[in-house]
């Protein structure tokens, strides 16, 4: 089986877990002064801002994952359907901290726990994917199998991050929220990779 409905089926998926997003914030009432509002709303706007770049970067290494893939099997289905259940499943906890943040105290720590957690569990179906692949480099283009290990390594970095970034979490909620904005920013940059090519033939 090809990649190309895997692809179609998992960009739908990411492009309605981010647009969930912005449901979240919430408009001002009628005759509410606006930017008093805007201002009480600063945090679900960081939340949400944050939330968005982190699915728009899965998005962009989910394409080139599935670039270097030549075919697919059932198990790399069910592990791909995992991350897109930890991706869509990230406008709620976003929804959740951005309010519990407004609020501040225990709530904020509680909520940005829970945010954290759930990134960090999409982080390891990430790493799941490449792994895997690893291990299949059958499913592999023959130019893409020497970049698994690299691309595991870097997988399992950014899962170790946002488990740090989960005992940040416990300490202060808006810090732990821009650990999670500086991991999306690191992540943004192209990872380096050395492919091998298969040797030309006589």
């Amino acid at each position: 089986m090809g990649t190309s409905r895997l692809e179609a089926f998992s960009d739908g998926i990411i492009a309605i877990a981010a647009t969930l997003l912005v449901i979240e914030l919430a408009a001002p009432e009628p005759g509410a002064d606006v930017w008093e509002h805007l201002h009480h709303e600063l945090p679900s706007i960081a939340a949400y801002a944050v939330s968005f770049v982190t699915i728009l970067i899965y998005w962009v290494n989910h394409h080139a994952l599935l670039a270097d893939v030549a075919t697919v099997d059932r198990a790399l289905l069910f592990l791909n359907g995992f991350l897109l259940l930890c991706i869509s499943s990230i406008s709620f906890p976003t929804a959740v901290l951005g309010r519990a943040l407004q609020a501040g105290g225990r709530p904020a720590i509680e909520a940005a726990v829970f945010y954290t957690a759930v990134l960090t569990l999409a982080a390891v179906s990430f790493l799941a994917l490449w792994v895997y692949l690893g291990r299949h480099p059958h499913l592999l283009h023959p130019h893409a199998r020497g970049i698994t290990l690299a691309a595991s390594r870097r997988g399992a970095f950014g899962a170790c991050c946002y488990a740090v970034s989960v005992g940040v979490a416990f300490l202060n909620g808006t810090a732990a929220l821009v650990v999670v904005a500086l991991l999306a920013l690191f992540f943004a940059l192209p990872p380096r990779r050395r492919r091998t090519t298969p040797r030309p033939t006589d």
